[in-house]
């Protein structure tokens, strides 16, 4: 071979390897992001840090939070990576991981920043139960001042115009409403939101204060907006704890007494808040006499890896009280995205919104989770009692050996896998029972 062929050889290897990702990483080039930003609105599903420093109950950064998580410290409701860490990779920014606004610098504020906080909700009293905590006004007003202060940075120079451009790139990921439920609504021994609204007064009321707080986002510069539906919070670890005998939810003062004085349960499942749970009650909460709904394929209620757990909805052992008054919330939810996007008020003209679907998606991994590896659906890796669900996951507790097989992380949120798997089909199902209309790969490329 002689040296034009040795060369047109050594291009043709090139041209190949860096038509996959692992060669362009090897060769050091890196491919355009999707998107140039993105920022985050939301509760402990997707929190990485921003309670850390607050006097709140609703906080993770000890272990063994984040006990899979090695690119920074503790702060996230899980053993790793979030959903929306997954996201930020696959739109391809560059570090993928964006940081929390309690701790970010002037210069992150162009690539995007994390507002999300535990344990809060669209209605500024949400989560008041757990101490400190930022709710989704707080977080506008946020990013209200990050817009400010990223005006000023040397890539914008006070150019309001370029900001705006800018912004109207990136994606706005917002997912809030499991804590107004939780820790609020369903907590009556606290608020007194229950008794004042019916389920879907309720509903309306939170919708009401959602939109006002996507069209703040939007006179700031939002324009790609991603919104989480609340998911089937009423099958959480928690909720399954708390049921009885005939597999129905707990209720009654007696019963609900427990649950306020001596469980103390800091919660949040998928969609939404969370944080810690604390024993102060005769034994740790409720009474050993009332038994699983499940029986655990190992025959314990601990930390082992067990054998496959039925599903809870296949079981009919969930809340369904919470699970209905979700799904009010949910189609009042769909139904405002898509006033959004034919044209709704006309302050949000040239706003593009993808609500996802997070029930659906959920059921579609509950049925077939033995194809992502998982045998346990019922109880978390990490926690105490019934179902793992009574106490979420305490300080240096050891949790589950193997967290690939858990779909819960601890009584409220789900493990990294299922986080990786919501990400994923967000980025790019094609089915508009989980991602509506489009889904985020399509909206970055409007």
């Amino acid at each position: 071979m002689d040296d034009y062929g040795r060369l047109a050889l050594a291009v043709a290897v090139v041209a190949a390897v860096a038509g996959t990702s692992g060669g362009a990483a090897a060769w050091g080039w890196q491919q355009q992001p999707l998107a140039p930003c993105m920022y985050i609105f939301g509760d402990s599903l997707v929190d990485n840090g921003n309670n850390n420093d607050i006097l709140s109950l609703a906080r993770a950064n000890y272990r063994p939070y984040g006990i899979d998580f090695h690119e920074g410290p503790p702060g996230r409701f899980t053993n790793g990576r979030t959903m929306v860490d997954f996201l930020s990779d696959m739109l391809r920014l560059r570090p993928p991981l964006l940081p929390p606004y309690a701790t970010a610098r002037p210069e992150d504020l162009p690539r995007g920043v994390n507002f999300a906080s535990g344990g809060s909700g669209i209605l500024s009293e949400t989560g008041n139960n757990l101490g400190g905590h930022y709710p989704l006004s707080e977080q506008v007003e946020h990013f209200r001042a990050a817009v400010s202060d990223m005006g000023n940075t040397s890539e914008f120079r006070g150019n309001a115009t370029k900001v705006a451009a800018h912004l109207g790139r990136c994606i706005f990921f917002v997912g809030m409403g499991s804590n107004d439920y939780l820790n609020n609504y369903f907590m009556p021994n606290y608020y007194d939101s229950a008794r004042r609204y019916s389920p879907r007064d309720y509903a309306a009321l939170l919708l009401q204060g959602y939109s006002a707080q996507l069209t703040q986002l939007y006179g700031l510069g939002a324009r790609k907006f991603v919104v989480a539906g609340v998911g089937l919070i009423g099958c959480i670890p928690y909720e399954l704890a708390r049921m009885n005998d005939d597999n129905r939810p707990s209720s009654g003062p007696s019963n609900q007494s427990a649950v306020a004085t001596e469980d103390i349960a800091i919660s949040i499942g998928i969609g939404g808040g969370g944080g810690i749970g604390i024993s102060i009650g005769k034994g740790g909460g409720r009474s050993p006499s009332m038994p699983s709904p499940y029986k655990d394929g190992d025959g314990r209620n601990g930390n082992g890896n067990g054998n496959a757990n039925p599903a809870p909805d296949a079981a009919g052992g969930c809340n369904e009280t919470i699970n209905s008054a979700i799904d009010i919330y949910n189609k009042g939810l769909l139904a405002m995205v898509k006033r959004f996007n034919n044209g709704g008020p006309q302050q949000l003209r040239g706003a593009k919104f993808v609500f996802l679907d997070t029930v659906q998606s959920g059921k579609d991994l509950t049925a077939n989770a033995a194809a992502h590896g998982f045998t346990v659906l019922n109880r978390g890796c990490c926690g105490v009692g019934r179902n793992n669900g009574q106490i979420t996951c305490l300080p240096l507790q050891r949790p589950c050996d193997d967290r690939s097989k858990y779909m819960y992380w601890d009584a409220f949120h789900p493990t990294e896998a299922v986080h990786r798997i919501y990400a994923s089909k967000a980025f790019s199902s094609n089915s508009t029972a989980e991602v509506y209309p489009i889904n985020v790969s399509q909206l970055a490329a409007i």
